[in-house]
C-alpha cells in the first residue's frame, strides 16, 4: 500500500509512520519534511500527493487542519484516483460530559478542534450514503499516552491500539465512519 501520515514527527503520528514503513510505502508529512500545513499551498500540494496513494492517515493537529485537509480531498477527488480510505484521528474527550473535562483542565481550542473534525468527518462521510466514494473513518480516542501529576494512572490507549483500529479500517469491507476508542 502507499500510505500519506500526517503529523508523522509527533509521538503517535512517529510510532503509525515506523509501524507502516516496514511493509508499504509511506510519506510522512511534518514541518520536517517540507510542509507547514498551515500554508494553503502547502495544503494543496499534501491533496494531489495524497490522491495519488491508496490511504490517508490524517493524524497531524494544527487548529482545524485537519478538517480542512477532508474538505479538500473531498472537493477534488474521483473514482479515478487510487485514494479509497481517509482515517482522521479525532478525540472522545467531544463526547464527555463538561463537567469532568473541567476537572482534567482540558485545552478548550484543542477541544473546539476536535469538535470542528467531528462535524466535519460525520457531513462527509454520510453524504452519499451508497455507492463508490471516498471514505472517511473518524477514530475517537480518549487518553492516548501515559499521563502524569494527578492524571497519573488513567487507562490509556498506546500506538498498539491505535494501530490495531488503523488496521481494522484499512482492511475493513464495510465503511465505518466513527470508531470510538478508549481504554477501560
Amino acid at each position: 500500500m502507499k500510505i500519506v501520515i500526517t503529523g508523522s514527527t509527533s509521538p503517535m503520528g512517529k510510532a503509525v509512520y515506523e509501524h507502516y514503513s516496514k511493509d508499504h510505502e509511506c510519506l510522512g508529512v511534518s514541518r520536517s519534511s517540507g510542509y507547514d500545513l498551515t500554508k494553503t499551498e502547502d495544503q494543496d500540494k499534501l491533496v494531489s500527493k495524497a490522491l495519488t496513494r491508496d490511504i490517508f492517515l490524517n493524524i497531524a493537529h494544527i487548529g482545524i487542519v485537519q478538517s480542512t485537509l477532508l474538505m479538500k480531498l473531498k472537493q477534488r477527488w474521483t473514482l479515478e484516483a487510487p485514494l479509497k480510505k481517509v482515517i482522521s484521528i479525532g478525540s472522545l474527550a467531544t463526547k464527555v460530559p463538561k463537567k469532568l473535562l473541567d476537572q482534567v483542565g482540558i485545552d478548550k481550542q484543542y477541544l473546539r478542534d476536535k469538535h470542528h473534525i467531528d462535524a466535519v468527518s460525520s457531513s462527509l462521510s454520510n453524504e452519499t450514503p451508497f455507492g463508490q466514494q471516498l471514505q472517511f473513518s473518524l477514530v475517537r480516542v480518549l487518553n492516548y499516552g501515559q499521563k502524569t501529576g494527578d492524571r497519573e494512572g488513567e487507562p490509556t490507549c498506546d500506538v498498539t491500539d491505535i494501530v490495531r483500529t488503523i488496521d481494522y479500517l484499512i482492511n475493513e469491507p464495510m465503511y465505518v465512519s466513527t470508531l470510538d476508542v478508549r481504554r477501560l
